[in-house]
Order: C-alpha cells, then sequence, then structure tokens
C-alpha cells in the first residue's frame, strides 16, 4: 500500500512539472508587416497583368474595359500610362519596371460591370500596390542570435500560465533607415499590462538592424509584428504579417 502511495506522488509530480513546462513553452515569432496590396522588387519585370500586381484583382466584376490607368513616380515625378484592358501595354510595363522604388504603383479602372441590369453605368476601381525591397532588414547579429535575445529577455520573464488557450500578444515595432527601432507598441496587448510593458522594453533595448534595401542601394523602413501565444486567434490577420524571407 506504501509503494502504491509512492508511486502515485511520483506521477503527480511528473504530470505538475510536465504542465508547467507547457504552459511556459511559449510560442514566439518575428514577422514583417505588408501593406495590404504590395509586390517584390525582382518581381515588377514580371509584370504583365493586373491580377499580377494584385491577386486579388476582381477581373470576374468586369464586363468590359473604359480604361486602365497605371500612375507612377519616377525620379520624382508622376507619369502616368492609359490601357483598355487587364493585360498591361508595353508602354505601362515600362512604367511599373522604371517606378521609384520608395513609392506606390496606382491603379485605377474604368469599366462596365458584368451584371444583369439593363442600364450599365461605368464604375471605377482603384488600389495601389507597395514595392517591397529586395534585402529586409534584418537583426545585425543573425537570426539564431535574435531568437537567443528574445528568449533571455523576454520569454524568461514570462510566468507560466499567463497565456492559455488563444491569447495572444503582438509588439509591432519599426526598423529605420538606419537600422534603429522605433514606434514600439503593443498593436495586440496581453491581459497583463506588466508583460506589455517588459516586452516593449525588451525590443527598445536590442541591438542595431541591418536596415531594408532596394536593389539600387536605397534604403527604406520596414514594420515587424513580435507574437507571443496562440497564432489561432482570429485576430492575427489584422497584423497583416508575413514570416521573413
Amino acid at each position: 500500500m506504501k509503494k502504491n502511495q509512492i508511486l502515485l506522488v511520483v506521477l503527480l509530480f511528473i504530470g505538475c512539472a510536465f504542465n508547467s513546462f507547457a504552459q511556459n513553452d511559449l510560442k514566439f515569432e518575428i514577422n514583417k508587416v505588408l501593406p495590404f496590396i504590395s509586390i517584390q522588387e525582382n518581381k515588377l519585370a514580371k509584370i504583365n497583368t493586373l491580377t499580377d500586381l494584385d491577386k486579388r484583382y476582381p477581373s470576374s466584376w468586369v464586363k468590359e474595359y473604359i480604361s486602365v490607368e497605371i500612375s507612377v513616380c519616377k525620379n520624382g515625378t508622376e507619369i502616368k500610362a492609359l490601357g483598355n484592358s487587364e493585360v498591361l501595354n508595353q508602354e505601362q510595363k515600362e512604367l511599373i519596371r522604371l517606378a521609384d522604388r520608395s513609392s506606390d504603383i496606382a491603379v485605377s479602372v474604368k469599366y462596365l460591370p458584368e451584371n444583369t441590369l439593363k442600364n450599365n453605368t461605368v464604375k471605377q476601381y482603384d488600389f495601389k500596390v507597395a514595392i517591397m525591397p529586395e534585402k529586409n532588414a534584418v537583426y545585425s547579429e543573425g537570426e539564431e542570435q535574435l531568437i537567443q535575445y528574445l528568449q533571455k529577455n523576454c520569454m524568461v520573464n514570462i510566468e507560466a500560465g499567463s497565456f492559455t488557450g488563444y491569447d495572444l500578444t503582438a509588439i509591432k515595432f519599426t526598423i529605420t533607415e538606419q537600422g534603429n527601432i522605433t514606434d514600439i507598441q503593443a498593436s495586440m496587448p496581453s491581459k497583463d499590462t506588466k508583460i506589455d510593458k517588459m516586452l516593449v522594453t525588451a525590443i527598445s533595448k536590442m541591438p542595431k538592424w541591418k536596415p531594408a534595401e532596394f536593389s539600387n542601394g536605397l534604403k527604406i523602413k520596414q514594420s515587424f509584428v513580435l507574437t507571443i501565444g496562440n497564432m489561432d486567434n482570429c485576430m492575427v490577420n489584422l497584423l497583416n504579417i508575413r514570416p521573413i524571407e
């Protein structure tokens, strides 16, 4: 009987230890924050259609194109090129290829919608496409060192049980053209303001990063989000994030 009691205590201890580890074994990630519509710089030369610019472009809405206007900044001056189809003409494609990397590609489509209305009126659909740099901002000391920094300065300071179920916190920050860290904020606060404050402080004390850079050497700001907790949280989509490539 006594042996059974000892065995039960041992099993309970093992069970408690496992639960404590599971609660404290939080998942964390750092992802890029992307504009609603964006395209990588190295894909600009391959753009042939509006769908190439935006995969979600609703071509099924269109019965007939009236005009398709592409507008970009080239050497600081706005330039436009007109077409009349989802398939871009050579002038439009060349304009996209030579666009200033720090500005958006603006698209304005005038069309007759695909419907059964007797009086079909011209509609307009506008969208902008951000050009993403060839090189993302990166932690100067390397990805492995970034993980170690976050584990040492963030994760070990979070008590077991602080995150349960679908709990998730997200801290957004921006890497400037000089590699400095700025605009740190809890875009998705946790249940504990002390945790959020600790995370903001840890991020603010990170060493400098290497800034994002286009192929022509132009450096640009880039935003990231540190997430801790359950990435199946339904609010994740609001963060507009994508893994660092």
